[in-house]
């Protein structure tokens, strides 16, 4: 996760972008800005996290994406909606399961493959989490007033079609 904490001076990256070929100092001023805040942001949400139900990232996305979809979804599919590989996933979902948080059944569609399914304490302790979460979101985005919020919805629409995975 990116945490830079002492950021350059816009002299410091005018001085390197000079002597290193980079042009567009004001273009890496606001990166760094936003790529630092979104590293605390993220960090401050895995925080979150921990205290309210001792959830991972991926685990909190999984147990949302599991009860979004009762009817089970794949491991791909899973690993495709938290954006980490099935290996990943597979490892994300082994613990989960030892937890109580999950179960596989065979697809009845195709018994080489797995679905996988919320189980009662799964969706408790997601029901214990999700106050809490929506509650730092809240006290998170106060700071900004209507206007911001569409603005900055605006600007990371922006950032995806800038194609971030390039």
């Amino acid at each position: 996760m990116f945490e830079l904490q002492d950021l350059p001076s816009y002299d410091t990256l005018a001085a390197f972008g000079a002597a290193y070929g980079n042009p567009d100092v004001d273009g890496l001023h606001a990166w760094l800005a936003w790529a630092s805040a979104t590293g605390e942001m993220l960090s401050a949400f895995d925080a979150n996290l921990a205290k309210n139900g001792g959830l991972s990232q991926s685990q909190f996305f999984v147990l949302l994406l599991l009860k979004r979809n009762p009817a089970g979804l794949s491991v791909g599919a899973l690993a495709q909606g938290v954006a980490v590989t099935s290996q990943t996933m597979t490892r994300t979902l082994d613990r989960m399961e030892g937890a109580g948080l999950c179960r596989r059944e065979a697809d009845p569609q195709d018994r080489r493959a797995w679905l996988i399914h919320l189980t009662p304490a799964g969706d408790a302790l997601l029901a214990q989490a999700l106050p809490a979460h929506y509650a730092w979101v809240a006290n998170l985005m106060q700071h900004f007033s209507a206007e911001e919020r569409a603005l900055l919805q605006r600007l990371t629409g922006k950032l995806r079609e800038a194609g971030l995975s390039r």
